[in-house]
Protein backbone atom coordinates (compact mmCIF):
# COMPACT_ATOMS: atom_id res chain seq x y z
CA UNK A 1 0.00 0.00 0.00
CA UNK A 2 2.95 2.45 0.21
CA UNK A 3 4.50 1.55 -2.00
CA UNK A 4 1.51 2.68 -4.50
CA UNK A 5 1.24 5.84 -2.85
CA UNK A 6 4.60 6.31 -3.16
CA UNK A 7 4.72 5.21 -7.40
CA UNK A 8 1.26 7.73 -7.19
CA UNK A 9 3.60 10.69 -5.52
CA UNK A 10 6.54 10.52 -8.03
CA UNK A 11 3.90 10.10 -10.65
CA UNK A 12 2.25 12.66 -10.08
CA UNK A 13 5.39 15.31 -9.37
CA UNK A 14 6.67 13.90 -12.88
CA UNK A 15 3.72 15.40 -14.30
CA UNK A 16 3.73 18.66 -12.81
CA UNK A 17 7.83 19.01 -13.56
CA UNK A 18 6.94 17.68 -17.26
CA UNK A 19 4.24 20.54 -17.25
CA UNK A 20 6.60 22.89 -16.15
CA UNK A 21 8.87 22.20 -18.87
CA UNK A 22 6.98 22.27 -21.42
CA UNK A 23 5.45 25.34 -19.86
CA UNK A 24 9.05 27.51 -19.87
CA UNK A 25 9.89 25.49 -23.39
CA UNK A 26 6.36 27.36 -24.82
CA UNK A 27 7.05 30.55 -23.06
CA UNK A 28 10.77 30.54 -24.55
CA UNK A 29 9.47 29.98 -28.19
CA UNK A 30 7.02 32.34 -28.00
CA UNK A 31 9.73 34.76 -26.91
CA UNK A 32 11.51 34.37 -29.74
CA UNK A 33 9.08 34.85 -32.30
CA UNK A 34 7.05 37.62 -30.40
CA UNK A 35 10.00 39.57 -29.59
CA UNK A 36 10.88 41.99 -32.83
CA UNK A 37 6.85 42.94 -32.38
CA UNK A 38 7.41 44.05 -29.08
CA UNK A 39 10.32 45.75 -29.84
CA UNK A 40 8.06 47.74 -32.96
CA UNK A 41 5.35 48.17 -30.26
CA UNK A 42 7.50 49.89 -27.67
CA UNK A 43 9.41 52.00 -30.71
CA UNK A 44 5.47 52.77 -31.39
CA UNK A 45 5.21 53.85 -27.95
CA UNK A 46 8.40 56.27 -27.33
CA UNK A 47 7.45 57.83 -30.63
CA UNK A 48 3.60 58.63 -29.70
CA UNK A 49 5.22 59.59 -25.85
CA UNK A 50 7.40 62.06 -27.40
CA UNK A 51 4.32 63.72 -30.15
CA UNK A 52 2.36 64.24 -26.69
CA UNK A 53 5.02 65.64 -24.95
CA UNK A 54 5.67 68.08 -27.82
CA UNK A 55 1.80 68.93 -28.23
CA UNK A 56 2.00 69.77 -24.64
CA UNK A 57 4.74 71.83 -25.26
CA UNK A 58 3.42 73.63 -28.19
CA UNK A 59 0.60 74.13 -25.88
CA UNK A 60 2.27 75.76 -23.37
CA UNK A 61 4.15 77.98 -25.75
CA UNK A 62 1.10 78.92 -26.79
CA UNK A 63 -0.68 79.54 -23.82
CA UNK A 64 2.38 81.57 -22.80
CA UNK A 65 2.18 84.05 -26.31
CA UNK A 66 -1.33 84.76 -25.30
CA UNK A 67 -0.36 85.77 -21.74
CA UNK A 68 2.79 88.29 -23.29
CA UNK A 69 0.23 89.69 -26.06
CA UNK A 70 -2.64 90.40 -23.95
CA UNK A 71 -0.36 92.04 -21.20
CA UNK A 72 1.42 94.01 -24.26
CA UNK A 73 -1.82 94.85 -25.64
CA UNK A 74 -2.80 95.90 -21.72
CA UNK A 75 -0.04 98.44 -20.87
CA UNK A 76 -0.31 100.00 -24.32
CA UNK A 77 -3.83 100.89 -23.76
CA UNK A 78 -2.78 102.30 -20.16
CA UNK A 79 -0.06 104.13 -21.93
CA UNK A 80 -2.40 105.98 -24.42
CA UNK A 81 -4.98 106.06 -21.89
CA UNK A 82 -7.78 103.62 -23.68
CA UNK A 83 -10.21 102.33 -22.61
CA UNK A 84 -10.88 97.91 -22.98
CA UNK A 85 -13.56 97.45 -24.47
Amino acid sequence: MIIAGIKLTFLGMGVVILFLLLLVLVINISHKFLASGSAKELTEMEAAELRKRKKAALAAEEKMLVAIISAAVAAHRARHGQSES
